[in-house]
């Protein structure tokens, strides 16, 4: 019998993995706090967090959701974003 973890403990679960951490999609739902449909119709459509299929399972790594989190981060305001691009362009 599988025992279903809580929105908390799934994003902890997270938080503590490795990079190379394997989730499955209720992970991703926890941590967008959207429904599993949701994330398989982004997954469907192309624009979800990139996968990987092993078998029948969806799998999602710890480093590509980082990525597609980081990519599809929004902001406050323009200043904000301005300030935000400068910072990480520089160095």
């Amino acid at each position: 019998m599988k025992i279903k973890l809580s929105r908390l403990d799934l994003i902890t679960e997270y938080e503590h993995a490795p990079d190379s951490a394997l989730f499955a999609q209720e992970t991703i739902a926890a941590l967008l706090d959207c429904s599993l449909a949701t994330i398989e119709r982004d997954r469907w459509l192309g624009n979800g967090i990139p996968f990987i299929k092993i078998g029948r399972m969806v799998r999602y790594k710890k480093s590509d959701i980082s990525l597609w989190l980081e990519a599809h981060r929004t902001f406050h305001s323009t200043t904000e974003m301005q300030f935000n691009s400068s910072f990480t362009t520089k160095g």
